[in-house]
Parts: structure tokens; C-alpha cells; sequence
């Protein structure tokens, strides 16, 4: 038996690679998605838009894989008109996530998957719960 230390020595943040089970537990088109390669992905509000409705799933080291769904974006789209000479635009969004309410995570950077995107990682911070539901956010400052 590996432990948590030596897993995490071995590069253990992909815990499904590891063998514990996280692999098993999503569905087929999900698991394929760790081939995906998010260094492809770039983030930003419109993408993030387009993103709403569909299915990630977060890696969590204890509760193992917990099927997340991006509900909503919100934030300011970024600004069409040219920034001033030596200026910084900025682009500023947040990612609202639900999942199902016995499955609370706590605040922290965890990886996810999601079936176009691939494996990254995004700092979540559990929002007001509702009846049934956790529900998190994602807060986004982009410089242009």
C-alpha cells in the first residue's frame, strides 16, 4: 500500500492514473478526456459561455470523482474598445458550479475533467448551498 506522501512524491495530482478508482467511477466519454490536452483550452468569458449546461467532474482526494455542472457565468465581458497606450484591459468572470449536496468540497485548487477540454486545475470556493445542491464559484481576472 502507496502512501498519501509517496503517492503525491510520484506526481500523484492525477489520482485516476494512480489507480484509486476516480477512472472507474465517471462515465467512458468522461475518462477519455484526461487525453485531452487543456494546454489547448483558453479561458475566457465568452469561451466559459459556451461552456454552460455541460458536465465536469472534480477529483477530489477523499470523496473521489463528484459530477459537477457549470450553471451559470457571470462578470463583465471584455472591453471591444482599444486599450490606451501602456494600458492593462482586464476581463473579470466568475464560474458558478453545482454538485450534489452530500459531496461538499472544501475551499482549494482541485483538478477537473471535462470531455473537450481535458485535465486542469481551478480554485473553488463552496458558495451558499441550496436544498439538495453544493454549489461553488470560480473567480476569473484575465489581463489582455
Amino acid at each position: 500500500m502507496m502512501k498519501r506522501r509517496n503517492l503525491l512524491k510520484l506526481g500523484g495530482g492525477s489520482l485516476a492514473l494512480a489507480g484509486l478508482g476516480l477512472a472507474a467511477s465517471r462515465p467512458a466519454a468522461a475518462s477519455s478526456a484526461s487525453s485531452a490536452s487543456a494546454a489547448d483550452f483558453v479561458w475566457s468569458r465568452a469561451a466559459a459561455d459556451a461552456l454552460v449546461g455541460q458536465p465536469f467532474w472534480l477529483n477530489h482526494p477523499e470523496l473521489g470523482a463528484v459530477g459537477l455542472t457549470l450553471e451559470a457565468v457571470s462578470g463583465t465581458p471584455a472591453a471591444t474598445a482599444p486599450a490606451a497606450a501602456g494600458a492593462t484591459r482586464s476581463e473579470q468572470f466568475s464560474l458558478l458550479f453545482v454538485g450534489p449536496r452530500g459531496q461538499q468540497a472544501g475551499q482549494g485548487s482541485y483538478e477537473l475533467d471535462h470531455e473537450r477540454i481535458g485535465r486542469f486545475t481551478l480554485l473553488l470556493v463552496p458558495a451558499a448551498p441550496r436544498p439538495g445542491a453544493s454549489v461553488y464559484r470560480s473567480d476569473f481576472n484575465l489581463l489582455a
